[in-house]
């Protein structure tokens, strides 16, 4: 009676197991071992029916259905080993009833073996126990199985091996516990004539089925997915160094290689083999985060790393020890070395443009007026002459200006200093500075600004913002034309209204010219050419100075540019009270 206690003791062990298994189902590996281990449950199950059977067709009958569990064990193994080593191209459905078929073949034989006799010799009873032998042919499929098993083990143990320290000595143990059973199968197949005494000793081993349920249960294999560390620590691009708080390396990746060697750096000193790095080797020893870089080897081969430390905290917040993150950032620096020579070649060049090109220019324009001035002097053709000239020269100065002012802005940053300042006064010097050109198109400029209708702009910023819009405003507007500037006082802003005559825009020519991704431009109406940039860096000084551009227009009915500057103080004060 003792015995079918300890046997059915067993079993519902086994049972325990397979429902914690069965919880973590969907975990790799897990839904394929669950299944394993029901087997492990028919088998229990089975012996205990069969040795409390009294006659020869019974014991037969149990005997098989345990035989069937073992054989499914067999491919159950294979697949569970192959989901753990992470190998999914073997675990396609075809695979699947591939080894399915081949057990389930075996399964049937044992059933049809009555009539076949392949799998068994006629059984007998000897002192109330079933006693079987195999045929040549049962001997060799149990061989093939228990080979294939022990392939089975082999890997899980190599696979368990490669896991981090606190997790490979407690799978270490399940995989032991776990093939105890397997271990008394083998003595049972190689010596039949104990089957009497180690068939109830095969279902005793059960008994580790509690001793694995805890180490999982305490350990908590299933529900963090400790096999995991291979996917995510081994194929990860940064290189992981582990240290505990006794300052030696308990884990690393492969991605250290280029360092030191992960495999032989296990168990050595932190300090000691961070010498030449006392900085990295100083937030290891003490546990802190710190944030470094390092270099390592020499000439071609020398490498970069950006170095994170973290600490490793329990739940009560001692610390365990630190984890240190290292990635590559040779070819980043590399690129930054680059991108500063490029930006040292560019302010270079713009320092010779400034010096080299823009001072010549500026010769050039007040050449251009003299002759201007005096061009009445030279005749009607040579007038014309005069006339492209000072087109094209004051075009390309404009141009350099705004390219000035723009490269000005991002290399050293705009610094603004706004004051309260007459619009009006403003808007004149703007226009004086455009009297030439648009005299030459015969276009009239007509003010109305109030007088005392300040603005806090910086000056520099707003004659060149005002400049721009209305050089655009005469390069589009018709020969003999006017444009008209007014200006209106709302609240705290001052609007600067600038309405040309001219061919208008499109929607989608507005929407190209306020792209800031690309300089957008379009031939004035008689043929003057821009960069577009002009607008571009109006934009950028308006936001900076606290205001803003808008635009109406249409095809035809010429453009409406709105300039708003803020109001300067006691404008605003003088509209609250």
């Amino acid at each position: 009676m003792l015995i079918y206690t300890a046997l059915v003791v067993s079993a519902i062990m086994m049972l325990a197991f397979f429902t914690y298994a069965f919880i973590y189902r969907r975990e790799r590996g897990v839904r394929y071992f669950m299944w394993v281990v029901m087997c492990r449950v028919v088998f229990a199950c089975s012996v205990i029916l069969e040795l409390s059977s009294d006659t020869l067709a019974a014991k037969v009958l149990y005997r098989n259905i345990h035989q069937s569990a073992l054989t499914l064990i067999v491919p159950l193994m294979v697949l569970c080993v192959l989901d753990l080593l992470g190998k999914d191209k073997w675990l396609k459905p075809r695979w699947h009833l591939a080894l399915l078929l081949v057990f389930g073949a075996q399964v049937a034989l044992v059933w049809l073996n009555p009539q076949l006799g392949l799998v068994d010799n006629p059984p007998r009873l000897v002192d109330g126990y079933l006693e079987l032998t195999k045929t040549p042919y049962g001997i060799a499929f149990n061989v093939a199985c228990y080979t294939v098993l022990i392939v089975c083990v082999y890997y899980l143990i190599r696979h368990i091996a490669r896991a981090r320290p606190e997790i490979r000595k407690p799978g270490i143990w399940l995989v032991g516990l776990g093939t105890m059973s397997f271990l008394v199968a083998i003595v049972k197949f190689a010596l039949p004539g104990l089957s009497p005494w180690l068939l109830p000793i095969s279902v005793y081993t059960g008994v580790f089925g509690m001793a694995m349920l805890w180490i999982a249960f305490r350990n908590q294999l299933f529900s963090i997915v400790p096999m995991a560390r291979n996917v995510v620590v081994e194929t990860m691009q940064e290189g992981i160094l582990i240290v505990d708080h006794r300052g030696k390396i308990i884990d690393s990746n492969p991605h250290l290689r280029p360092l030191f060697d992960p495999q032989l750096i296990l168990g050595q000193h932190a300090p000691e083999l961070l010498a030449p790095w006392s900085e990295w080797a100083a937030a290891c020893r003490s546990m802190e985060a710190a944030n470094l870089e390092i270099a390592a080897g020499t000439g071609a081969d020398s490498r970069i790393y950006m170095v994170k430390v973290y600490p490793l905290l329990s739940q009560r917040q001692r610390k365990l020890g630190s984890v240190s993150v290292l990635v590559d950032i040779t070819e980043r620096q590399r690129r930054m070395e680059q991108i500063a020579r490029l930006n040292q070649m560019k302010d270079q060049l713009f320092t010779v443009v400034s010096h080299d090109i823009r001072d010549p220019l500026a010769v050039q324009v007040n050449l251009i007026e003299v002759l201007e001035e005096d061009k009445h002097l030279y005749g009607p053709d040579n007038e014309e002459v005069i006339e492209a000239l000072s087109e094209q020269i004051r075009g390309t100065y404009t141009m350099v200006e705004n390219l000035l002012e723009w490269f000005r802005g991002q290399k050293e940053g705009i610094v603004l200093h706004p004051a309260p300042l007459e619009l009006a006064e403003l808007v004149r010097e703007a226009s004086r500075l455009l009297l030439v050109k648009s005299r030459a198109k015969r276009i009239e400029l007509r003010l109305d600004v109030p007088e005392r209708t300040a603005v806090m702009v910086d000056r520099e910023a707003a004659v060149l913002i005002l400049r721009n819009v209305l050089s655009n405003a005469i390069k589009y507007s018709r020969r003999g034309s006017g444009v008209q500037l007014k200006a209106t006082l709302a609240g705290p802003v001052v609007t600067l209204e600038i309405r040309d005559q001219g061919v208008g825009m499109s929607a989608e020519q507005l929407t190209a010219v306020f792209d800031e991704r690309r300089f957008e431009s379009f031939p004035g109406t008689e043929g003057e050419r821009g960069t577009g940039l002009g607008l571009f860096v109006t934009r950028q000084f308006l936001r900076l100075s606290g205001g803003r551009l808008r635009v109406e227009s249409a095809p035809g009915e010429g453009s409406r540019f709105f300039i708003e500057f803020p109001a300067a103080p006691e404008h605003r004060e003088a509209q609250t009270s």
